[in-house]
């Protein structure tokens, strides 16, 4: 039976403005859980101090599930260092709001103490300091950006420059952007995803390499894809207590290996990584942060090469839809014989998974990095622009 212990305190900050509203909130929260597997999972969680863990053994009814071997964290760690001024960071987000009319910016510092320990080995503790801005400016449509990484505001300083410029562009684009010719609609055309598509575009066929929820993929040529545990999804060790480390997931194309949980990686005969996550659930198969190579080609190689298709960027979502990759992109620019003729409104960029990797064309040497929260799980993209073929609706 495997019996494991946990203790989870957070220190939250988050500093918003919303039109005419400068809110500061401050949260700490500590939870300890127990996680047992016997013949099924059993978790408990509290708020309130102890955790009884002989109650969780009982109910957890003798044996059943089976765990893969894994090399387990042990010691004290750090993930992230950074100091954080409310006053400094009022300031950064007041110089936002001086920069766009309709406007609302929420940034957000956390310092997270995890500590686990299970009856096969694990025994560690890590401290981990992260930070996020979220901006969204509303004008002709919304253009946002998500920034953060790994620290303090000196993040957040270092990519002010490049927020107000890109929302800027975004915003003046959507102002002259057109409706799509319905005629065109439902076609299959050349797509340049570029920044966050082409970070969503990664994630969401990352999504089919879950060892617990597999999709067919079929091979593909150029795309080579890590999951790479240092970044803003990532941290020293998971929440089985597993160490973390990088690991290929798709070479030049072709898929060999998948993200893991102890349970998967036993079913599947591999050894788990430091993907699985949750404390307070069945520990998920997920990403921390994914990393794509470069490619060869420029940006304005790709729209050169263009003979009429899309140039996508900012994102709205996106998700998969009976096997089929939805993106919902801020914005589009229409390219005829080589060329950017205008911004346009698209509803949707569609991509069927299974065709996915063979429907690449060409891939970027420039990088870009989505970060964001997904059931509660920080996790990071860095993608480089990619020309698919997609049905554009």
């Amino acid at each position: 039976m495997f019996v494991q212990v946990s203790k989870i305190k957070s220190d939250v900050i988050e500093i918003a403005i919303r039109g005419k509203s400068l809110e500061c909130n401050e949260n700490t929260m500590s939870v300890n859980s127990v996680r047992v597997a016997g013949k099924e999972w059993i978790i408990l969680s509290t708020n309130k101090g102890h955790i009884d863990v002989d109650r969780a053994k009982d109910m957890a009814k003798g044996y059943g599930i089976k765990l893969a071997e894994a090399e387990l964290a042990k010691g004290d760690f750090k993930f992230g260092k950074g100091e954080f001024e409310v006053d400094h960071a009022v300031e950064i987000l007041r110089d936002i709001k001086s920069e766009f009319e309709f406007v609302e910016a929420i940034l957000t510092y956390e310092r997270t103490i995890r500590e686990i320990e299970t009856n096969d080995g694990a025994d560690a503790r890590e401290e981990r300091i992260s930070i996020d801005l979220n901006v969204s400016v509303v004008r002709r449509g919304v253009a946002s950006i998500h920034v953060g990484g790994i620290g303090g505001l000196n993040v957040i300083e270092s990519k002010f420059d490049y927020v107000i410029n890109e929302l800027k562009m975004r915003l003046k684009a959507l102002e002259r952007s057109k409706l799509l010719n319905p005629f065109m609609r439902g076609f299959k055309f050349e797509v340049v995803l570029s920044k966050e598509c082409s970070c969503a575009f990664v994630h969401e066929v990352v999504h089919r390499l879950e060892a617990d929820v597999l999709g067919e993929i079929e091979d593909g040529v150029g795309i080579t894809v890590y999951d790479d545990p240092f970044g803003f999804g990532g941290y020293n060790f998971d929440d089985e207590g597993v160490l973390a480390k990088k690991k290929c997931l798709i070479d030049n194309g072709k898929v060999i290996s998948y993200l893991h949980t102890r349970e998967s990686a036993f079913k599947f005969g591999d050894v788990p990584m430091g993907n699985g996550r949750g404390l307070f659930t069945i520990p998920k198969a997920f990403q921390t942060n994914l990393y794509v190579e470069k490619g060869d080609w420029s940006f304005d190689e790709m729209v050169e090469e263009t003979r009429e298709g899309f140039v996508s960027e900012g994102l709205i979502k996106a998700e998969i839809q009976n096997e089929v990759i939805l993106i919902y992109p801020e914005l589009c620019w229409y390219v005829k014989g080589g060329e950017i003729v205008c911004p346009v409104i698209v509803n949707s960029i569609k991509i069927p998974v299974k065709e996915a990797l063979r429907r690449i064309k060409a891939i970027g040497k420039e990088h870009f990095e989505r970060i964001g929260y997904e059931k509660s799980f920080a996790i990071s993209e860095k993608a480089p622009p990619m020309v698919v073929e997609a049905i554009v609706s």
